[in-house]
Parts: C-alpha cells; sequence; structure tokens
C-alpha cells in the first residue's frame, strides 16, 4: 500500500512498499509538464502540477518550493497560485551539473456574477430534431435530446427525435417544452423547428397489451406518433408515465400485470408488477404503438463460469482522457485492461464485447449503440482518474465507481469492492453521476476509475504487465460477485 505525506508546501511524497514499486531510472534531465498544457487554464487560488525530470536523481523546484520526484522520475503536486494579475509558475529542475527551466503561464479566475437569464412567455409548436454535422457521427445524430429541468439545470428526460410538442416559454438559447399541466423541461432552441399551428389537445392512446417473449416482457399502448415518456422503478414494479397523453373512451386498461389510468392533467400511467427481477427496460415508439420492454434478469440461470453474460467492455477514451507523469495516456491503458478483461471474460464463458478495438476515437454515443445492439447484459467503462482544475492530484487517489440509475447500485458495490482489493486502493465513492455512457436503462452500466494516473506510484502500476492485469482480474471478480447476488438481497443493500 503507497503512503501519501503532504509537505508545507503541498507537494506529494509518494513511497510505495508493495509489490510493484515505482521502477528506478536514471535517464538524462528534462522538464516535461503535462498538466497544466500549452494552453493557460484557469484557476483560484492552488493548482495541480505533474509531470516529469527524467530521472529519479534530479531535483525539481515550482516556484521556489521543493518538490519530490519519485524514483522513475515522474512528479505530482499542489502549489499555491502566485500573485499577480497574470501569474507564472517557474519550474527549475537540476541534475549535477545540468539545469533546466520552464515558465507555464496560468490564468486567474475572476469571480463574476452569474448572468441573468431572461425567460419570456411564448406559444407555438415545434419539432425536435438535430441538424446534421459533419463533426457527429451517425450514431450520435440519432441518439435523443436530453432536456433539462432549468435552463442550463439538471438533466431530465431524453425525448425522441421527431416528438411535437408545444413550447409555452423561451430563453435566447432555449426553449420549455410543455410536457403536461405543471410540468415542463428545456431543450437547446437549435434542436428543436418551429411547425405551423398550435395542438391544444394530448394525443389520445388506446388499448393497453403485454405478451411475453424469450428473455422480456413487452407492453403496448396504441398511440398515433411518439409522445414524451419515462420510466421510474420502485421495488416490485415499475412506473411508466405518457406526457401529453390522455386516453381514449372505452379502452382496455388492464392487461396481466399491468394497469393504465389517466391521470386527467394530460399524463397517462401505466404500473406493472414485477414478477421476479429485472436487468432493465427500454421505450420506443413503432408500429402505432408505444411499447416498454423490460428484461428478465438472466442472473438467476447463470452459475459460477459466467456461462450466458454478455459485457460490454469499454476503453475510456479517446476523445480526450488524461496523461501521467511520465506520459501513459490514459487511452492507451485503458485498452490494454479491456483487452485483459475481454480475455478472462471468455475464459469463464462469458461473452465480451469490446467498444472499440484500437486507438481510434469512438463517440460515447457509438459505444451505447454497439452495446445495445449487442443485447449486452451489462456495461463496464474502464478509466483512471484525474482531478478538475483546482484540485490537489491525490484528491483522486483510491477506486471510485459511478452509476446514475438506483437499481445498478449493486453493482458498483460490487465493482469498486474488487477493484480496489485488487489493485490495493482503498475503496471511495460509489457516486451517482449523470455520464452519457451511463444514461441507457437497457442494461446496468457503471463506469469505474481504478485509481489515480496523476500519481506517479500509480502510474507505474498501470503501466505494468502485473497491474494491467490485476485490475481486468478486479473487474471481472466484481462482475462474479454481482451475478452471485440475489434479488432479495440487493434491495436490502440498497
Amino acid at each position: 500500500m503507497c503512503l501519501l505525506l503532504l509537505s508545507t508546501a503541498l507537494p506529494l511524497y509518494g513511497s510505495c512498499d508493495s509489490a510493484d514499486p515505482v521502477p528506478a531510472v536514471d535517464g538524462p534531465l528534462v522538464l516535461e509538464v503535462r498538466y497544466p498544457g500549452e494552453e493557460p487554464i484557469a484557476v483560484r487560488d492552488s493548482v495541480s502540477v505533474w509531470g516529469t525530470v527524467g530521472s529519479g536523481r534530479a531535483v525539481l523546484h515550482v516556484n521556489g518550493l521543493p518538490v519530490p520526484v519519485a524514483a522513475n522520475g515522474g512528479f505530482a503536486t499542489f502549489v499555491p497560485v502566485p500573485d499577480g494579475a497574470t501569474p507564472v509558475l517557474e519550474l527549475r529542475a537540476s541534475k549535477g551539473a545540468d539545469t533546466l527551466t520552464r515558465s507555464v503561464p496560468i490564468i486567474r479566475v475572476q469571480p463574476v456574477p452569474d448572468p441573468t437569464v431572461t425567460v419570456r412567455p411564448v406559444d407555438l409548436q415545434v419539432r425536435l430534431r438535430r441538424l446534421a454535422d459533419p463533426a457527429l457521427d451517425s450514431a450520435t445524430l440519432a441518439r435523443p435530446v436530453f432536456s433539462r429541468w432549468t435552463p442550463g439545470g439538471a438533466m431530465a428526460l431524453p425525448l425522441t427525435l421527431g416528438l411535437r410538442l408545444r413550447v409555452d416559454a423561451e430563453t435566447d438559447d432555449a426553449v420549455r417544452l410543455r410536457l403536461s399541466r405543471g410540468v415542463g423541461v428545456w431543450v437547446p432552441r437549435n434542436d428543436t423547428e418551429p411547425l405551423a399551428g398550435r395542438r391544444t389537445t394530448p394525443r389520445t392512446v388506446g388499448e393497453l397489451r403485454t405478451r411475453r417473449g424469450q428473455d422480456r416482457r413487452i407492453i403496448r399502448i396504441e398511440v398515433s406518433e411518439p409522445v414524451p415518456d419515462a420510466v421510474e422503478r420502485s421495488t416490485d414494479r415499475l412506473r411508466w408515465t405518457l406526457f401529453d397523453a390522455t386516453v381514449g373512451p372505452a379502452v382496455r386498461v388492464e392487461s396481466g400485470p399491468a394497469t393504465m389510468r389517466d391521470l386527467g392533467d394530460g399524463r397517462v400511467l401505466i404500473e406493472v408488477e414485477l414478477d421476479g427481477p429485472a436487468l432493465g427496460w427500454r421505450t420506443a415508439w413503432r408500429d402505432g404503438a408505444m411499447t416498454l420492454e423490460i428484461r428478465d434478469d438472466p442472473r438467476p440461470g447463470l452459475g459460477p463460469d459466467l456461462k450466458g453474460l454478455v459485457v460490454a467492455v469499454d476503453a475510456g477514451h479517446p476523445p480526450g482522457g488524461s496523461t501521467g507523469p511520465t506520459g501513459l495516456y490514459e487511452g492507451t491503458m485503458t485498452l490494454a485492461v479491456a483487452n485483459e478483461v475481454a480475455r478472462q471474460l471468455a475464459a469463464r464463458g462469458a461473452t465480451p464485447i469490446l467498444t472499440r478495438t484500437d486507438e481510434a476515437p469512438v463517440s460515447l454515443d457509438a459505444r451505447i449503440a454497439l452495446a445495445e445492439q449487442a443485447d449486452a447484459h451489462v456495461f463496464v467503462s474502464i478509466h483512471a482518474n484525474a482531478p478538475g482544475d483546482g484540485r490537489p492530484p491525490w484528491s483522486v487517489d483510491g477506486t471510485r465507481v459511478f452509476w446514475t440509475h438506483h437499481h445498478v447500485r449493486p453493482l458498483a458495490r460490487a465493482l469498486r469492492d474488487s477493484v480496489a482489493a485488487a489493485l490495493g486502493q482503498v475503496p471511495h465513492g460509489v457516486n451517482r453521476s449523470d455520464l452519457a455512457v451511463l444514461r441507457p436503462t437497457w442494461y446496468p452500466a457503471t463506469l469505474i476509475e481504478g485509481t489515480a494516473l496523476t500519481l506517479p506510484e500509480r502510474e507505474a502500476l498501470l503501466r505494468s504487465p502485473a497491474g494491467t492485469a490485476a485490475y481486468a482480474a478486479g473487474v471481472v471478480a466484481g462482475l462474479a460477485a454481482w451475478v452471485a447476488g440475489t434479488e432479495r438481497e440487493r434491495e436490502r443493500e440498497s
């Protein structure tokens, strides 16, 4: 286990007494700063700095403060921002008679009041659409528009392209879509096109029908065109809400375990009793009906060999991604771990689906689409952590796992504990986060930040074959622990 000590100047002392210490490197003196980069970054009072000086025998100062150097020449520190309107970080590295210096400009953040957003009433009808953009792939262009509860606020509902809805308010950049009485969500103005006329009555929905598929239940409600909808899960049922809708006269409102009722305010509520564990769900409009598909949880029928489990293994980045002190790129590391996860899963009888197989960038939406097309049972995205602006490098040490939907928490806990144990890390948060790859509900989806790429000793571990194998083994062990859990145990943990 690695021990982190702080000096009065807040540099990071990394000493690792684990089985995989930082390898000693005594190369020529260099001064490579991985962060901050070429473009000045905006900071307030302190800033992270990491990079390499090429040798564990070199000495480094940042603005006159000594910064410990790891055995391989890597360093990571957190220093005060110098005074003045245009501060500069002055780095000085030396080894014997050799000396290198570098200046890194940064920008001091000036507090500014939030701009006033003027909301204006309006009454018109729009259709949701996405403008063609040569920079976006087909998967991204086909994804739903994610609405927000307030302009620029928290995410609300995914809205299918092609929906026709009434707009009752606008700002310069966004419009509010009226879903039902008292319920509205905001979308970017550029994701809508005005339509002639104004429709004032909700869409009428027809018969409620249910049927059983091989591994899923399908609920179908007749309606002439798509309507906004949302699905919420309680312990033993799903609550499916159709917005901007009303139930037609003499319509059958009960079918097997599903019942439908008109709430009288532009919402129709369908409640579906679950007859067993549900893996996930999705909704769509097709062939003149809104449909809700509920997937059966395959785990009761799986053995310890994981045979039959389909796992989407997502190697995080590119695009984007962080780089460690000595130059290990996150996207390269995650691909190595993902390949090893796939190998270990296949050895246990599971079917791995890799969202990328080389260094070429893959959009977030394309990763989601691939997992959905493969009918994956679970989606695991592999990452290594780096701090945001104004946070020290060690603030992201340890293992964290992120989720969006509540029923995914047992999987997130299992992965956090197993990956932390495999990497010798502290098991930190299991945090809810609105990350794009975690939004789908067709399968449980998690994103793992195995450890901090920005710390020299952690980067050295991730660079090694032993670290790659350990990270992968932790992921597979977490999946096996999740498969072994019962629904009652998972609900009790929730």
